[in-house]
């Protein structure tokens, strides 16, 4: 098969409207491991562009079997960036740990950011079922009891015994390389040992791939607790304290002095609930018990004396844990603007007196569990190791690290930055950058210094490859024993870097480099890792990435060769990563590729046309060719032909191209080439209706299939979204992608997709129903559809139905659903891949974006408006000629505006501040 990574190997699209950038993609950094991490553009290309999956795919060499599907969107409260985050996906597969994001300022793609894995030799299709594979994974974990046994749990929590998933991952092969390979993954939580991980087992062999940690603990310390989980008795649940009186009470913590805490009345005493951070903080009595149950510390007067909790039990500690939790949610939600850990108001559990003699604490993958120690630690519940362990969560719904060798160490560094942060911005007095200083009971009296990461209670190395760094290659099985290869020594790399960014520093690492670093303070330093966390890493970064993005994180912040970037470029040299800063720049390919020459068309008609040109040379090699209608780039090919569709009746367009090297240099244009479009149309064709009678409860989301990536309003049963065109051709297989959406309740839905092969106005045909999914809760719902060979050839009719508990039909009116009709504009075999470009956009602009109060619409004439919200609503809509939408109202965040002018359709994202 071939490879699909650095080159395009299939002609990508890039979908038209108005583009500015003369060049696409200006520079592929290459990371120290030899891969890219980060795409820049030049320019920035207008974030008007009707299709950006497209876009990205051009960008990163993906093929026809690859999609991607946006999964989150955010606007940094610390600049006017906004981060988008695409999941790659393989023949409707998805391709674990491989999540891209598209970096965007004022309404520009600015750069890409992710892993790049070479798409070579995939398997798809499994030997093995989910079923044979879970034995695998249990064989593997060796529980004597799991999580899924205990009823109670599995009543109060969505966890179940797993059914598996399929997914490609990508695994490290002995010479560092990364091979993407078909495996089941599995949620194994154990509760007899107590462990939580993903299990990755082999759809072909049976083989234990990989393992993924969910659990993370504060130190590399692993008990073998036995334990359960129960969330008690309806009367204690988290759910029942919301309509209770909130109110603050005065706690004698055990490490932090006297702090003013919210509890909850409940009945004649006080709890420690607290409802008014996100969805909650709740902290609960285990009692030394290893069941997780929902038993409250209450005190009759909400005045929580060291007198009453300062007692042989250490009851204390839960104050610490209370304020801990609730002090790191409020740094994160004040500074940051994040709501609790996954940014959705998480609630917010601790459960204290975890088990006999338990010298750890860790983050379970949704709650905080704390030991009351023994002769190392005294109780595991201080502000450091409180907002260490919330960190993993944070990580968990950001960067999403993998839990070993170098990706494991930037994860436990991020949680002990953190700690280190939220310390000093709630109890600056202590000493904020050792960690554990309060619980350590033996010398040195503290876990992990960030000054000097070589003592502690487990020495790490300061500098990256240097003295005490662990094993953490391919080579390195990770497992408990060997610390996952070293991820709680190895993150002394990335805590040191804190350190000295944060501090200034001057010295000789053990590479012999020497340096000076001026520190740019807490705040600021804070802010760049926060960046390079949410924005920037990805499940499998390395230190190498660190070094691309910390910089680049800087850079989007405060400015290249601001004082920031500077520090932040210095820190990292001063760790062992990369070089010192110094003004300037140079090298790498400077020679343009000669100009595209003897552009002509062919087969013009009303729509379309067909361009072709001689192919240019270049001193390294010609990567592509970027298609102009006037100044307008309408997409990329590498190709030497392309076809246009969308174009209207009657009407001249001027057409150029020019070449691109893989250094992004362009050459100058080819000859401007006059067309003139037709005048004769084809009658449309009258289809039998079909629609859901409400769509109340349940939607379509986002229907993705070729060069379609429609996200739909849901406000109707039915919706036409046929000028919303897929170039396709005869044979070809194509990935359907169908995102549902719940109001509440996750119900059972049944999906179909049909084709009017033969144009003759219906789904009748044989062979017309391309695919059908029985009644699931898959989210999303993936497939492949190859165009058929007999089909006719112009544009044609396809319908996406989905449906409440049943497989729906073409032509039926149903209880609860919707139904959404494109169009497919299917091309002979072999024909190149079209670039959809001039439709309405070319004659709509959108301003000011970002937009605080009033956004403008220029467009001249009559049109149809629908202002719509990340999650399919549609808040405020209009058919008007007036230019001006008051948007003062609307809640800070992303928004796509739909206009439909003259029978077309653009999609524009627009920011509210």
């Amino acid at each position: 098969m071939k490879k699909h990574v650095f080159s395009v190997g299939l002609i990508m699209l890039l979908i038209g409207g108005q583009i500015s950038a003369q060049d696409f993609v200006s520079k592929r950094n290459i990371d120290t491991n030899g891969r890219v991490d980060l795409i820049t553009f030049t320019g920035g290309l207008s974030s008007k562009s009707a299709n950006t999956d497209n876009v990205l795919k051009q960008s990163l060499g993906l093929d026809s079997r690859s999609t991607l599907q946006s999964i989150k969107m955010e606007l940094d409260p610390s600049s006017s960036f906004v981060d988008e985050k695409f999941q790659l996906y393989y023949d409707g597969i998805k391709v674990q740990y491989v999540v891209y994001t598209l970096h965007s300022q004022d309404g520009k793609m600015l750069s890409l950011s992710g892993d790049i894995f070479p798409i070579d030799d995939v398997t798809t299709k499994p030997s093995l079922n989910a079923g044979t594979a879970l034995t695998y994974a249990i064989k593997h974990t060796g529980a004597q009891k799991y999580m899924w046994e205990d009823a109670e749990y599995v009543k109060e929590n969505s966890y179940q015994k797993p059914q598996g998933e399929l997914v490609l991952v990508p695994i490290e092969q002995n010479d560092g390389s990364f091979k993407l390979l078909l495996a089941y993954k599995f949620d194994i939580y154990a509760a007899q040992p107590l462990s939580r991980e993903y299990v990755y087992i082999d759809a072909l062999d049976g083989k234990v791939l990989l393992t993924d940690a969910i659990i993370k603990h504060a130190n590399n310390f692993y008990g073998n607790i036995s334990g359960t989980h129960d969330h008690g008795s309806a009367e204690n649940s988290d759910a029942s304290q919301i309509k209770l009186a909130l109110v603050n009470g005065n706690a004698a913590t055990r490490y932090a002095g006297s702090q003013v805490i919210s509890t909850t009345l409940v009945g004649s005493s006080y709890a420690l609930r607290d409802s008014s951070r996100g969805s909650g903080v709740f902290t609960y009595n285990l009692k030394k018990g290893t069941t997780l149950k929902t038993t409250d510390f209450t005190d009759a007067d909400n005045n929580w004396s060291a007198a009453e909790f300062n007692n042989a039990a250490f009851d204390n500690a839960a104050l610490d844990a209370h304020w801990g939790v609730s002090s790191t949610y409020d740094y994160f939600k004040n500074t940051h603007n994040r709501n609790s850990y996954n940014n959705a108001g998480a609630a917010l559990k601790s459960y204290v007196h975890y088990s006999s003699a338990y010298e750890n604490a860790y983050w379970s993958g949704s709650e905080m569990v704390y030991g009351d120690g023994a002769s190392t630690f005294a109780p595991l519940t201080s502000l450091d190791v409180t907002a260490h362990e919330l960190g993993h969560g944070i990580c968990e719904y950001s960067a999403n690290l993998v839990y070993s060798r170098e990706s494991g160490a930037i994860n436990e560094g991020l949680s002990d930055i953190w700690g280190s942060v939220v310390e000093n911005a709630f109890a600056p007095t202590k000493q904020n950058f050792l960690i554990g200083e309060d619980i350590t009971k033996i010398s040195p009296y503290y876990l992990r210094s960030m000054s000097n990461p070589k003592s502690g209670l487990s020495a790490q190395p300061d500098t990256y490859l240097g003295t005490n760094w662990k094993a953490a290659t391919s080579s390195c099985t990770p497992t408990q024993s060997n610390d996952q290869c070293g991820v709680h020594y190895n993150s002394g790399v990335l805590n040191h870097f804190f350190y000295i960014l944060t501090q200034g520093k001057t010295g000789t690492n053990d590479k012999g480099n020497s340096y000076s670093v001026t520190g740019i303070g807490f705040a600021k330093s804070a802010k760049i890792i926060y960046r390079m966390e949410t924005s920037y890493l990805s499940s499998n970064s390395t230190y190498a990435n660190v070094l691309t993005y910390a910089i680049q994180s800087a850079k989007d912040l405060y400015g290249a060769d601001s004082p920031e970037a500077i520090a932040t470029q210095n820190a990292l040299y001063a760790v062992g990563l990369g070089t010192a800063y110094s003004s300037g720049s140079g090298g790498g390919d400077t020679t343009a590729p000669s100009a595209p020459s003897n552009l002509a068309a062919s087969g013009t008609t009303s729509v379309a046309t067909t361009l072709s040109w001689t192919a240019s040379t270049d001193n390294v090699g010609v990567t592509g060719y970027d298609v102009y209608s006037g100044s307008s780039l309408l997409g990329n090919t590498s190709s030497t032909s392309a076809s246009i569709t969308g174009l209207t009746a009657s009407t001249t367009y001027s057409f150029s191209v020019k070449a691109k090297d893989a250094a992004g240099n362009a050459s100058a244009s080819s000859n401007v080439l006059s067309v003139t479009t037709g005048t004769t149309t084809t009658p449309p064709v009258s289809y039998c209706a079909s629609k859901g009678n409400s769509t109340s409860d349940e939607k379509i989301s986002k229907v993705v299939f070729g060069t379609i990536n429609n996200i739909s309003t849901g406000t109707a049963g039915y919706e036409n979204f046929t000028a919303q065109i897929a170039n396709v051709n005869k044979g070809t297989a194509y990935t359907i992608t169908i995102t549902p959406k719940w109001t509440s309740t996750t119900y059972n839905e049944g999906y179909a997709v049909f084709i009017d092969y033969n144009q003759d106005g219906d789904f009748s045909d044989s062979g017309e129903t391309v695919f059908t999914k029985a009644a699931s809760k898959t989210n999303p719902v993936s497939g492949s559809i190859t165009i058929r060979s007999t089909a006719l050839t112009g544009n044609t009719r396809m319908r996406v139905a989905m449906k409440y508990n049943g497989i729906p039909t073409a032509c039926e009116t149903f209880s609860y659903g919707q139904v959404e009709d494109y169009t497919l504009n299917i091309k002979p075999a072999g024909t190149v891949a079209e670039l959809v470009g001039v439709n309405a956009e070319n004659a709509v602009n959108v301003y000011p974006n970002p937009v605080k109060d009033i956004l403008n619409i220029a467009a001249k004439g009559d049109y149809n408006y629908q202002l719509i919200s990340t999650d399919g609503k549609v808040v405020k809509d209009g058919n008007q000629s007036a230019s001006a939408i008051n948007v003062q109202h609307l809640p800070t965040g992303m928004y796509i505006m739909k206009i439909t002018k003259d029978g077309k359709t653009s999609s524009h994202k627009v920011i509210k501040k």
